[in-house]
């Protein structure tokens, strides 16, 4: 169903979103102060767990304005802001949207070495070095023509309609949950198997194999060995965590004897000398963080598994996603790349990047006009980009497939549509052809196996 109306918006905010804006606002401008240099990080590391919920970050901006603090960076939130930030070379710091990232455990410094973690690296014209150099080794080596040829032969095939299968069976036994949820077959099982096929070239049906990479990248969580405060985790052995840096090297191995990286050329200045050990621990940071994280996440809302955001005042929660799924033309692929579009546009898997200024910028927080210094923080909020009523209108918070300007307006690849700067997701393409196929394939079971159910 499809909300028809809207209550009426509180936008006054409370009295502890005024009290951490102001004081995050004054502390980053005075950063030098003992004042801020004690608070300002517990308070970087709270919030920004906190404001991974999307609706945290609407709501500020509701009640706050289009510039603010959060997690201790400054947002700038107008659509302009964001397309110029997406689009223009970014200096990085230890920081992924509004979370912070472990400096000892990015790859390549985990061990000793130079760190080769992208998310943290600048782009050479904003004062780095290595990203650019690293950037074009992942792109070369993995999404490449080889990777396009795999996505479409007769394995890729049959993992899809296998998770049709999946599907329809847990539909049959009342157990459509498990399917999002259980990590060695089904949705995940699949993305394990099918990603790594396609990115890698690891087989499938090596059991073996896929069950050590499971284990990582969803049993063990380790998405979070990445992030500030996975060393609590580790030496408390929550959810097995002192497991995980043992497993992210049986994981870098498995990836450094790939067949995609069988015939790697070491020492290549083109790439700024990097090893196949560098490029196999960035990898598995990649898949960790993003590759086997943001289909996963994607696929559960155009599945209809998952809610969209219960957003301040708003209906958007009540959107029954599944419903535009059954009318969709599945014969149709770029309708459904719409409808994909559209569903990352209102719960976009990745809310926020960052950038560092590289000089001091003045802007109006908490009602002062401030002077910031260079090295502040600076979130990129895409998923206030596209939730702007100024560029998306009135219907905004409805869920609208044909809207104009979906494709090429797009922030949810870390991107203006193709616009970007050298740091567009490079799995973009693939993502959005697989979920396609899902979406077409795990659509067309589902539709005949309800009509069997009606008919019957």
């Amino acid at each position: 169903m499809q909300p028809t109306t809207t209550p009426e918006i509180d936008l006054q905010p409370s009295l502890l979103d005024k009290a951490l804006n102001h004081f995050q606002a004054w502390a980053i401008e005075n950063h030098q102060n003992l004042v801020s240099r004690t608070f300002l990080p517990i308070i970087s590391l709270v919030e920004g767990i906190i404001a991974n919920n999307p609706a945290y970050l609407d709501a500020k901006r509701q009640g706050l304005g289009l510039t603010f603090c959060c997690a201790g960076q400054i947002v700038l939130g107008d659509f302009k802001s964001l397309e110029t930030a997406l689009t223009s070379p970014q200096a990085r710091d230890w920081r992924l949207g509004t979370s912070i990232l472990s400096s000892s455990h990015g790859p390549g410094v985990d061990k000793g070495g130079r760190n080769v973690f992208l998310i943290t690296l600048s782009d050479a014209d904003a004062g780095g070095g290595n990203h650019d150099f690293f950037r074009q080794c992942v792109d070369d080596y993995f999404f490449n023509e080889g990777m396009f040829i795999r996505q479409h032969d007769q394995v890729a095939q049959r993992l899809v309609n296998q998770l049709a299968t999946d599907y329809v069976d847990r539909i049959n036994n009342n157990a459509l949950e498990e399917f999002f949820k259980n990590d060695q077959r089904d949705w995940k099982g699949f993305l394990v198997r099918y990603l790594h096929y396609i990115i890698l070239g690891i087989n499938p049906d090596d059991q073996e194999t896929i069950s050590i990479l499971t284990n990582l990248h969803y049993t063990k969580k380790g998405t979070f060995y990445y992030l500030a405060g996975s060393s609590i985790l580790e030496k408390l052995n929550i959810w097995g965590f002192s497991q995980i840096p043992e497993l992210v090297e049986q994981v870098a191995t498995i990836y450094e004897n790939s067949p995609v990286l069988a015939n790697f050329q070491e020492n290549d200045p083109k790439y700024n000398k990097m090893t196949r050990r560098e490029l196999a621990k960035l990898m598995v940071s990649l898949m960790s963080i993003a590759g086997l994280q943001g289909p996963l996440h994607l696929g559960r809302t155009a599945m209809g598994y998952q809610s969209l955001p219960a957003y301040k005042g708003r209906q958007t929660s009540a959107i029954d996603v599944k419903s535009y799924w059954d009318k969709l033309d599945l014969d149709n692929r770029p309708s459904i790349q719409l409808f994909l579009l559209e569903c990352a546009r209102l719960f976009l898997p990745v809310s926020a990047s960052h950038r560092v200024a590289t000089e001091p910028f003045t802007v109006t927080v908490a009602g002062k006009t401030r002077t910031f210094p260079t090295g502040t923080k600076i979130l990129i909020p895409m998923l206030l980009g596209m939730l702007n009523e100024d560029f998306w209108g009135a219907t905004t918070y409805e869920f609208n497939a044909q809207r104009e300007n979906l494709c090429p307006f797009h922030m949810g690849f870390n991107s203006v549509g193709d616009r970007h700067a050298g740091r567009i997701c490079p799995g973009k393409d693939l993502a959005l052809e697989m979920l396609t196929d899902v979406i077409i394939t795990v659509g067309k079971a589902r539709r005949a196996y309800l009509s069997q159910v009606v008919n019957a």
